[in-house]
């Protein structure tokens, strides 16, 4: 079969159109099962992302020139027209003619003659109609399809935060996401790495004293050897921030319960040091073993992982514990674009269920003025506020307590929690309250 990123991003989509899951993984397991080529991989993960955040926008675009309705295109077809709207609309780098000739390939592959002859048509129309009149697409703009999220978030989102920032949140999740590492690297200054890094024609600008937002040559960064050394982590500015929270120092240890995949981890790890211990532990075997992978890059001797069940498990008592729980993802939609499509309304509830029995639990493992932070990733108050309010009323030995200084004043809402905002802070929508046992 065919293995250049377009032919492969084809047969992603179609197992993402067959069965909704999440898109890493069949990302994932198609580089393995194909024996992918190193060179075609960020490519073909850069289309199969775009497409899976656009789709909905696309399909929009595609029924408007073929006159078709989607459920009326065959799922083949309407991958292969995805591929090539999103190559002669979206991607300005790559010309017409090779967006249309290599869709058509594609089609060649794996349709019959009269659906070859479909695509050809209605792509090469695609590009009269483009350069006849470039703002044909202004009257689909009005549809709600053309938002690319399900109607029900579209909703709920415009009655939870109002139509001005709702607008505002759905434009900045449907632009490809910012990437940040975080420098993890003793004896050299932030900008000493930014310059190491560009040597590389990796582009990057500073954003706080540990952090860099990267502007080019991202997928050169995992072949860094910064990268390969652990001087680096991919991470968000937000998530450290959850880390941040905790508080600690030198010597410590701390429970770090629902883990995987330990990017937090790592970050604990290092404010620890070699004197402290991470105890990390997640449901999800998989997920635990990239973690310890992660971990021999980094060169970390003090995190002990452990399949572990957080609404149920028992710990050891500690002065820290830190609960990334399970959510809904909401607030990383910009980086995980899969998540639109996967997530059901009743998904809130059972989470916010899920969320609150694994708060009961293992607050019951921080010691007398120990400290417990509780964080999602998630937008919706029914996971953030409401669970920590039900919990508190139900452990009364609990209150909240001050975040540290060290997170900026904008990220903090009215009530004393981590709350940020994509659109508003420029990184991923996060969650997280620090509480403290009397």
């Amino acid at each position: 079969m065919r293995k250049d990123a377009r032919s492969l991003a084809f047969l992603i989509l179609c197992k993402f159109e067959k069965k909704p899951t999440r898109i890493d993984h069949i990302i994932y397991d198609a580089f393995g099962q194909y024996d992918v080529n190193i060179k075609y991989r960020p490519r073909t993960k850069v289309i199969v992302n775009e497409i899976v955040r656009l789709k909905s926008r696309l399909d929009t675009m595609i029924e408007y020139v073929s006159g078709r309705f989607k459920k009326n295109i065959e799922k083949k077809i309407l991958n292969i027209l995805r591929i090539g709207f999103y190559e002669i609309i979206i991607d300005d780098k790559v010309p017409d003619y090779a967006a249309v000739n290599s869709a058509v390939d594609i089609a060649n592959y794996h349709l019959n003659k009269k659906g070859k002859g479909f695509v050809n048509a209605i792509l090469r129309k695609m590009v009269l109609i483009k350069n006849d009149d470039c703002n044909w697409y202004i009257a689909l703009e009005k549809k709600s399809t053309w938002n690319s999220f399900p109607l029900w978030l579209q909703k709920r989102w415009r009655e939870n935060i109002g139509e001005e920032k709702y607008i505002k949140m759905l434009d900045y999740f449907n632009l490809p996401p910012t990437n940040y590492i975080r420098i993890d690297y003793p004896g050299e200054t932030i900008e000493e790495v930014r310059k190491i890094l560009l040597k590389d024609s990796i582009n990057s600008k500073i954003f706080s004293p540990s952090f860099l937002e990267i502007s080019k040559g991202f997928t050169k960064l995992l072949k860094s050897e910064l990268f390969l050394n652990g001087n680096i982590s991919i991470q968000n500015p937000a998530s450290a921030a959850v880390v941040d929270c905790l508080g600690v120092g030198t010597g410590d240890t701390v429970l770090d319960v629902c883990a995987a995949p330990g990017t937090k981890s790592l970050y604990l790890s290092s404010l620890v040091g070699e004197n402290g211990q991470i105890l990390a532990s997640d449901i999800n075997e998989r997920r635990i073993d990239k973690s310890r992978n992660d971990i021999k890059r980094h060169g970390k001797s003090n995190i002990i992982w452990e399949l572990k069940d957080a609404t149920k498990a028992t710990y050891e008592m500690s002065d820290f514990i830190l609960i990334d729980a399970p959510c809904t993802g909401t607030g990383v939609i910009g980086r995980k674009p899969d998540i639109r499509w996967i997530r059901e309304p009743d998904d809130i509830k059972k989470m916010s269920r899920l969320q609150l029995d694994i708060l009961n639990n293992c607050s019951k493992f921080v010691r007398p003025n120990g400290t417990l932070v509780y964080a999602t990733c998630s937008l919706e108050p029914e996971e953030n506020w409401e669970v920590v309010e039900e919990f508190l009323k139900l452990n009364t030995e609990y209150s909240i307590d001050i975040i540290p200084s060290k997170i900026p004043k904008s990220w903090i809402d009215d009530r004393g929690a981590l709350s940020t905002m994509p659109f508003i802070h420029g990184v991923d929508g996060m969650f997280a309250t620090k509480m403290v046992r009397s």
